[in-house]
């Protein structure tokens, strides 16, 4: 990980551009930008927490452990989410590993500055609240969709996500970290990566993909795309505190 000093980028993150002006410029001071690596572990499974991170333009997976293994994935977050949940919902220790997947830039705060604001702050207490009722939907429509579901669906449902929340239609993924987070091995992600490819969706080379056709991508995904998507809507539908649509993806 990578301290970025003072520097201020506009903020990308939908939680902290929810937050009214006032309690946003409150947060500033604490908030420190960072550059999280590719496959950068933010915490283990059962770590203490020190920071809690809101992406900007990085994807962070959590993985449950299982024996044997690194982990199968329950989530991604990006700039519509925090890493860190489990401080926020009372317990002081990562329930699952926190790996950094398209590495960029997040905004760090710690765990004492966070809970001082959620102690003055309504406003950001409910967002939170809102924000964990997405993700605990997420994780459980995920477990669903890793049981029922093709590899190639899965990796499409996995492009599609990580597009909303990169703002770009390139980023960075080698073959190797998607077969962990799908819980497959590398040669099963080539050939779901290649019928992808053959549908027009995406190209994927050297450890980067291009989504080359949304659409494509959509139609080649399975349905829990969908579901996390208007689940997200739902429960942050815009408001007054809303500066812009929830997942939206410069193109």
């Amino acid at each position: 990980m990578r301290a970025n000093g003072a520097r201020r980028e506009p903020e990308q993150n939908q939680l902290l551009r929810a937050l009214p002006q006032a309690e946003y410029r409150r947060l500033l001071p604490g908030l420190r930008d960072v550059t999280l690596g590719h496959g950068e572990v933010l915490y283990e499974t059962g770590d203490r927490i020190r920071y809690v991170y809101f992406p900007q333009n990085a994807v962070v997976s959590l993985l449950a452990p299982i024996s044997g293994g690194a982990g199968v994935e329950i989530a991604i977050i990006g700039n519509e989410g925090m890493v860190g949940l489990s401080v926020f919902l009372g317990a002081p220790t990562a329930q699952s590993r926190a790996v950094s997947q398209v590495p960029d830039g997040a905004r760090r705060l710690t765990v004492a500055a966070f809970l001082r604001a959620l102690a003055r702050s309504a406003e950001l207490t409910r967002i939170m609240l809102r924000y964990a009722d997405t993700l605990l939907g997420q994780v459980a429509q995920c477990a669903a969709c890793n049981l029922r579901h093709s590899v190639s669906q899965r990796c499409a449902r996995w492009f599609l996500m990580a597009h909303d929340r990169v703002g770009a239609d390139r980023f960075a993924l080698t073959q190797e970290f998607l077969g962990q987070m799908l819980d497959v091995g590398r040669p099963t992600v080539s050939l779901a990566a290649r019928r992808l490819q053959a549908a027009g969706a995406i190209t994927y080379s050297r450890g980067q993909v291009t989504v080359t056709s949304r659409a494509r991508l959509e139609k080649e995904a399975c349905t829990c795309y969908g579901v996390i998507v208007r689940d997200y809507a739902r429960v942050f539908a815009p408001g007054p505190a809303a500066r812009r649509p929830p997942l939206a993806v410069a193109r």
